[in-house]
Order: structure tokens, then sequence, then C-alpha cells
């Protein structure tokens, strides 16, 4: 790259990290036991990192330092905020905060989603946001249902198949 791209005064600012969630007033966000369990854990691999870190030479102890506590700070922050809610709160066989719920698109494929809070949500896993479009969708629902999903890439329809607490 040439020098004429780059800037030596420019201070390197580090990742960017996001703040822990912000609830209002009133306002609930809740996590699932196990996304509260795996919370819990990564805050302990944090400070396990943090011991780890002091044998590093000085130079870079203090840039990693750093960074393990503004993460700590961030699961930390989002921990406090949290109210842990299990799938035993829902009648069973209706979909709700914590239940698994499996379906039929349009095309005969089937998907096993678990409704879960932001803060755990990762569809690589299976575990979709209660507030994204499909679980809004699918909350109150039961086996045998279809419902259509509003989605940027257009109208989806899904029949439940089966509503577990469990998988």
């Amino acid at each position: 790259m040439s020098k004429a791209f780059t800037s030596e005064e420019t201070p390197d600012l580090g990742p960017i990290v996001r703040a822990p969630p912000r609830v209002a007033p009133g306002e609930v966000r809740y996590v699932t036991p196990e996304g509260h369990a795996a919370l819990r854990q990564e805050l302990e691999r944090l400070r396990e990192a943090r011991a780890e870190a002091a044998s590093l030479p000085e130079h870079a102890r203090a840039a990693r330092l750093a960074e393990l506590d503004r993460r700590a700070a961030l699961v930390e922050g989002t921990l406090a905020a949290l109210t842990v809610l299990g799938p035993e709160s829902v009648p069973e066989g209706r979909v709700g905060f914590g239940t698994w719920v499996v379906v039929e698109d349009e095309d005969g494929r089937t998907h096993t989603w678990r409704v879960v809070g932001p803060d755990e949500a990762d569809a690589r896993r299976g575990l979709v946001s209660v507030s994204s479009p499909v679980a809004r969708a699918l909350l109150g629902h039961e086996a045998g249902d279809t419902v259509e999903v509003e989605l940027p890439a257009g109208r989806r329809e899904y029949t439940l198949l089966e509503v577990p607490r469990r998988r």
C-alpha cells in the first residue's frame, strides 16, 4: 500500500466494543438459562485470560488487559440487564420464549429454530431473536398452524410441525 493512503498521526483505537444493552424503565430483556450460563462462562474465561496476561511482556500486557477489561465490562453489563426465563413459562405445545420449533417451508425444507433473547441470537446455530420477524410471527402458535412471515426477501409461509420445549 502506498504511504499516501496511510496516516501515522491517526491513533489505533482498537476494536469497537458495543455497550451493554440499555433497558428502559419497565422493559424486560430476557435470556434463556443456557444463554445466561454461556455469558457467565465467557466472563469466567475472560477473568482467566486476564490472569494469564500478567505473564506477557510489558508492551503487550497493557493492551491485552485493556481489551479483556472492556470485554468483561460488556459481559457484566449485559448480565446485569437480563432476566432469565425458561420455556417452562410457555404452555406446552405453544411457541414462546425459549421453546424450539420445527417448521416446514413452502419448498418442503424443514428448519429447527429456538426463540431466544437478542443477546444470544445466532442464526447459524438456529437461535432466532424473539424480536425477529420469524419469531414474532411464530409466537403463540402450535403444531399444525401455518404462518406467513414478511422477510426482506419477500413473504414466506411456514407450517409448524413440532414445538418441543427441549431439544
